[in-house]
């Protein structure tokens, strides 16, 4: 994607999209590299003139270096240096890399539902679960730069103490289990009742399918346990949700979320908060790399590096 930025407008003036290659990491940087010339050419932009790009890739990465710890659910990325791989691919372009999570963060709050807030968390309920954590007007990276994962905040256990404490419970994707993303993220979902989508899962229960309605429920119950752990930890004035499951299924996202803060959090914490749907869409995590490029290119941008 290619986007004008005036000020804390914006506009997209070019864009590509395409499939994550499933074949290792070569193919995908080559994928990348192949929609940015795509998008540059539908722009009328010579490659040359850009002056920086903007990545956004899963974690836990380090945002500095953009070297990609371990992405579990794209092959290859794995201690994978995706920014200078990346600038290779592209003729030596300087290439920005951070956690496609703070990148929606950062757009969020720079013209979205978290504008003008200066302690926040963006969650995203979409194929996987995550988040970026601000705090003081400063986003938390901690010491290895990899804070903000809470798709692997553990919130269930076993509680038979003669079974092994993950007994019975989904294993993640990160090799943990009780994570909030094995019972909540889409994909997750999708998997656990045997279909290609989460829709199916929430379509399927709406009909009063009892299997389907259970794994909506326990899904429901992860993402109340999250939120009440966000708030009693952090203290946010609000918790921005977005992803596709989100937006397209707010009554078993954010409805759950603030229930349950609201029941069950300190009640100071719990008066301060609200939740409430992020404000930018599909497009988030890719207007957010425009604006990080933007300001990491100038020296701006200290309050998310």
């Amino acid at each position: 994607m290619i986007a004008s930025l005036d000020g804390d407008d914006h506009e997209i003036t070019a864009r590509d999209e395409r499939r994550t290659p499933r074949d290792g990491a070569d193919s995908v940087v080559r994928a990348i590299a192949d929609s940015a010339r795509a998008t540059a050419r539908d722009a009328g932009l010579p490659l040359h003139e850009i002056l920086a790009v903007g990545c956004a890739a899963p974690g836990p990465l380090d945002h500095r270096t953009g070297m990609v710890h371990e992405a579990p659910n794209i092959v290859g990325f794995k201690e994978f240096a995706l920014a200078s791989r990346l600038s290779d691919a592209l003729d030596g372009l300087t290439v920005f890399v951070d956690r496609d999570t703070a990148m929606a963060a950062i757009a969020e709050s720079a013209i979205g539902a978290a504008r003008g807030a200066r302690d926040f968390i963006y969650v995203t309920v979409s194929t996987g679960l995550g988040g970026s954590i601000v705090s003081g007007g400063r986003m938390l990276r901690g010491t290895t730069n990899t804070a903000g994962e809470i798709g692997h905040f553990p919130v269930a256990f076993q509680l038979d103490t003669t079974r092994d404490a993950a007994a019975d419970l989904p294993r993640c994707g990160c090799g943990s289990y009780g994570c909030a993303e094995s019972f909540a993220a889409g994909r997750n979902l999708a998997d656990a009742y045997g279909v290609a989508d989460a829709a199916e899962v929430f379509a399927a229960s709406a009909r009063g399918d009892a299997r389907a309605t259970a794994i909506v429920i326990r899904a429901e119950r992860a993402l109340a346990n999250l939120a009440v752990g966000l708030v009693n930890m952090l203290n946010p004035a609000l918790i921005v949700v977005g992803g596709s499951i989100a937006d397209n299924q707010p009554g078993h996202v954010l409805e759950p979320m603030r229930r349950a803060i609201a029941d069950r959090a300190f009640r100071a914490p719990a008066s301060a908060v609200r939740v409430v749907p992020a404000a930018l869409g599909g497009d988030v995590g890719m207007l957010g790399a425009v604006f990080a490029a933007r300001e990491r290119l100038s020296g701006r941008g200290e309050w998310f590096l």
